[in-house]
């Protein structure tokens, strides 16, 4: 089982450099076509090799410190076992996901790929699709382990309780159509769909580093 200060600091470690990431990846605009911003990738290819392989670093660490911190409260006669376990699960699933969304993307900046007929602009919905995907299962994974964290009362009650509520906010948003409220054509239930999912993301990325540092607190402390 990995060490508290190895799953505090690839949670908190694993956003901070996530977040930095963002602003070094190469720029697209999420209204132009899949088609253009694949080719837009595809003329940057040292920069969106670099940003996208550190990115999914990132978020890999992010989810495998979650998946260890959820672990880590497993165990005969503790309230919340299971669904704790079934947190790590969830975690490791949305994980893996990511890594296969990654593997599509990387695939872009070959040029075999493209000489031998392959459609960049499919290749890269594909894996927008399925990173889209896995955002549902990191709901779901902090969920439960916000409810873990209440029900074994092992980090702080109000952290666990809306480390729940922004999981269950980013698995309501992933589930039903979300779009971006500020488009003419986006419905109704779309743009309560795209709010609902900005603010469960939002809420996991910051949940998510505090935990990692109460973690972190509680390591050097012991």
């Amino acid at each position: 089982m990995a060490s508290k200060m190895l799953t505090g600091s690839m949670m908190l470690g694993g956003m901070i450099l996530g977040f930095i990431m963002t602003f070094l990846e190469t720029s697209t605009s999420e209204t132009d076509s899949f088609a253009v911003v694949a080719q837009q990738l595809i003329d940057s290819p040292m920069q969106t090799a670099l940003s996208g392989t550190v990115f999914t670093i990132s978020i890999l660490a992010t989810l495998i410190g979650t998946a260890y911190l959820a672990r880590s409260m497993q165990g005969e006669n503790r309230s919340g076992s299971d669904i704790a376990g079934l947190a790590s699960v969830l975690a490791f699933l949305a994980a893996a996901i990511l890594l296969v969304s990654s593997g599509l993307q990387n695939s872009l900046l070959d040029t075999s790929y493209t000489e031998r007929g392959g459609d960049p602009a499919v290749v890269y919905a594909i894996s927008e699709g399925i990173a889209h995907s896995s955002f549902s299962l990191i709901g779901a994974s902090i969920l439960l382990l916000g409810i873990a964290i209440v029900r074994q009362k092992n980090l702080n009650l109000i952290l666990g309780a809306f480390t729940g509520l922004f999981g269950l906010l980013l698995l309501i948003g992933g589930v039903i159509p979300a779009g971006d409220p500020g488009l003419d054509s986006t419905t109704a239930i779309e743009a309560v769909g795209g709010i609902l999912w900005f603010i469960g993301f939002l809420g996991w990325f910051v949940t998510t580093m505090v935990i990692g540092g109460f973690i972190i607190k509680q390591a050097r402390s012991t």
